[in-house]
């Protein structure tokens, strides 16, 4: 730590879930990767990409992502930006977005990666509590001036969804700049894309890591007004998407009936889990993510994570108020479902 600044030194960590070198010998439920593959034209386009031509540079815009996603939800490509996943659409924000006096706030529990990019860039912020619910808290963002706030919709860990009109009512009495995280909307949310033209100070992110099935490739979207991308490519690293990432991102978005088929097939297993964590005593947020927020009445969550890891099983553990009560489990394959499901009905003596 000899070379370490200030802000290196006091930032919180990021505690990304479990990733074992030893994978195949997991069933891996804890990090909210899409169980299925890509489809076959989206890994056939990236294959094509591994020629000569990575000794070049790729666009420094990834233009024809964003003409494409613009086209499918009628927008301009200049409402989109293209980033080396939504992490770098975070550092980004705090770091050209909100000045280095301003005051940042997020829900808790929430995605806790907001907290650390704050941290990273020294810029202050603030939680506030999810209510009872555990549904944000709108009214309470606005009994304090903060320059910015992001929510996830769906919420990460709970997979609670945020209803557009109260989104739209939120920012009809704000005025700092309003990101909204939709990485897991493809699964059964409705997105907040069409207030982007009435607008300018909100921010739409998305990811191609979930419901795409692209974790491996990094790559990300931003939603807002011209002015908002034009800073956004105006603070960018030069060449921040990959050749072979463009790739797969622009085949993607492409192959809507490969993605249909793998959202209608997690859809069906998430039904199967829900009833039979419920049939085991399980208390079940309701979510519209491809993940479950629960917890035992009888046995602790802690105990679980730790039983379910000595035989193989990853699911996700959270330290905290209110998040150390609930595991968060990935929805996986229907072979990955059943075997969790064995497990966990006989590690919580289920009859």
């Amino acid at each position: 730590m000899k070379y370490w600044n200030k802000t290196l030194r006091d930032m919180s960590e990021y505690i990304p879930g479990e990733q074992p070198e030893n994978l195949n010998e997991f069933t891996k439920l804890n990090t909210n990767e899409n169980p299925f593959p890509p489809p076959a034209p989206v890994l056939e386009a990236i294959a094509k990409q591994c020629n000569g031509n990575l000794r070049r540079y790729p666009g420094p815009s990834a233009m024809p992502v964003r003409k494409l996603f613009a086209e499918k939800n009628a927008l301009a490509p200049e409402n989109v930006f293209v980033a080396n996943g939504s992490d770098e659409i975070f550092t980004l924000l705090f770091r050209g977005f909100i000045e280095p006096d301003g005051l940042a706030a997020f829900p808790y529990p929430s995605y806790s990666l907001y907290y650390t990019m704050a941290e990273a860039n020294g810029i202050s912020y603030e939680t506030i509590n999810l209510d009872e619910s555990l549904d944000v808290n709108f009214d309470a963002f606005l009994e304090k001036k903060y320059d910015m706030i992001i929510i996830a919709n769906p919420n990460n860990p709970t997979g609670r969804g945020v209803a557009i009109d109260k989104i739209q009512s939120f920012l009809s009495r704000y005025e700092g700049l309003l990101v909204v995280d939709e990485a897991y909307v493809d699964f059964y949310g409705e997105t907040a894309i069409g207030l982007v033209k009435q607008y300018e100070n909100l921010v739409i992110t998305r990811s191609f890591s979930k419901s795409y099935s692209l974790a491996g490739l990094r790559v990300g979207l931003a939603i807002a007004s011209k002015d908002i991308i034009t800073g956004f490519l105006k603070l960018k690293d030069s060449y921040n998407v990959d050749r072979l990432a463009e790739a797969g991102a622009y085949a993607a978005l492409l192959e809507e009936k490969g993605f249909r088929y793998n959202i209608e097939m997690l859809r069906h297993n998430k039904e199967y889990l829900e009833d039979a964590l419920a049939d085991a005593g399980f208390e079940i947020v309701p979510s519209k993510a491809n993940f479950l927020f629960v917890k035992h009445p009888g046995v602790k969550s802690e105990e679980i994570y730790t039983k379910l890891k000595e035989r193989n099983i990853l699911v996700r553990y959270f330290n905290g108020p209110v998040q150390s009560e609930y595991i968060r489990i990935t929805v996986g394959t229907m072979m990955e479902v059943k075997l969790l499901i064995k497990e966990i009905r006989d590690i919580t003596g289920a009859e």
